[in-house]
């Protein structure tokens, strides 16, 4: 080809799509590279496989969803009841301190008092009570003296009961407090238990939301491939519709006349577009119709029927046109890119 470097259109055969793996299935849809690798039913069974594929997807979807609605509700009542839990710990931690500080100050008590009676039994019994012969001396008569030593037993006991009683309340406070240690200890375990309980429903949360994200990804991106696959199938299929009998485009040459003669042949190949000035190798100025060939497989001066272009003739070169490739030349770019490159069928009539 004289002149510059064709014009390309940017969807020169079909792109590879990726396979899509989730949860250990497979699903892929690939578009060949090179024209001709595929055909519209193929690519229609793609897209259904992977309209299949979606809806298990939305399935899994669905029951993501419902695993993830239970286990908020696990969570939520698993933080209810941890925070009770702790609640009630502390209750107890605070009613532990009181009983401490309560026994502390009995324990203190029943020290006193017995270091006080102690000390006036020594005194009555070993040295002599003077208090207590003063009463006796002091009495008006025998019942006033018996009465007034009564009175003074009376006291002793008193004090003996007060020691008891303080004795008592010290031992009840210390059980009380070993009991209320064990119930912390507890529902301290209990509450463990359940932060770990709320600490796997969490992660089981997180899960769950990222499996439902990656479903939902996989689901946009084989969307995303269904429209690649259904607009490449309306591409080859609008390709493959064209008339058997080619269309006549103004200013191409026009079909053979008559019936067909001996050397016509059909040929499989790959047409690009292209959009250049100038003249041709064979010198002729470029014009619809004109087609750069191999001369190897189309004779220069052959006349060529392009489904979906119209008549052509062969009349160019170019390094880049070897085997079954033609170029066919377009009046502006635009033209040319929305040709872009594609396999058809050409008829080749002998010149």
């Amino acid at each position: 080809m004289v002149g510059s470097p064709l014009v390309r259109g940017p969807g020169r055969g079909l792109r590879a799509l990726g396979a899509v793996v989730l949860c250990g299935v497979a699903v892929g849809a690939s578009l060949a590279a090179g024209g001709g690798a595929q055909t519209p039913d193929e690519l229609e069974a793609q897209a259904d496989a992977l309209r299949a594929h979606n809806e298990s997807l939305a399935a899994g979807s669905q029951s993501a969803l419902a695993s993830l609605t239970e286990i908020e509700s696990r969570l939520a009542q698993a933080r209810s009841e941890l925070a009770s839990f702790r609640a009630r710990s502390a209750k107890v931690g605070s009613q532990r301190r009181a009983v401490s500080e309560q026994l502390s100050i009995t324990r203190s008590a029943v020290r006193l008092t017995r270091t006080a009676l102690a000390t006036r039994l020594q005194h009555l019994y070993e040295e002599g009570n003077p208090d207590v012969l003063a009463v006796i001396l002091g009495a008006g008569s025998l019942d006033e003296a018996l009465s007034a030593v009564e009175t003074l037993d009376l006291a002793a006991r008193q004090d003996e009961d007060l020691v008891q009683h303080a004795r008592g309340a010290a031992a009840r406070l210390a059980r009380l407090s070993k009991s209320l240690a064990a119930k912390q200890r507890e529902l301290d375990q209990l509450a463990a238990v359940k932060a770990a309980a709320t600490a796997s429903l969490v992660s089981a949360r997180s899960e769950r939301l990222q499996a439902i994200a990656a479903l939902s990804a996989t689901r946009s991106a084989n969307l995303d491939r269904i429209a690649q696959l259904g607009e490449k199938a309306r591409t080859l299929a609008s390709a493959q519709a064209a008339p058997s009998t080619p269309v006549v485009t103004p200013g191409a040459p026009s079909l053979p006349a008559g019936p067909a003669s001996a050397g016509v042949r059909s040929l499989t190949v790959v047409a690009t577009g292209y959009a250049l000035p100038g003249h041709t190798a064979s010198g002729r100025a470029v014009g619809w119709g004109v087609v750069a060939v191999d001369p190897s497989v189309i004779p220069m001066g052959s006349r060529i029927a392009i489904p979906g272009y119209g008549m052509g003739v062969a009349a160019d070169t170019g390094g880049a046109i070897a085997g079954a490739r033609i170029d066919l030349w377009f009046p502006s770019v635009a033209q040319a890119r929305d040709w872009g490159s594609r396999t058809v069928t050409v008829t080749v009539y002998p010149n």
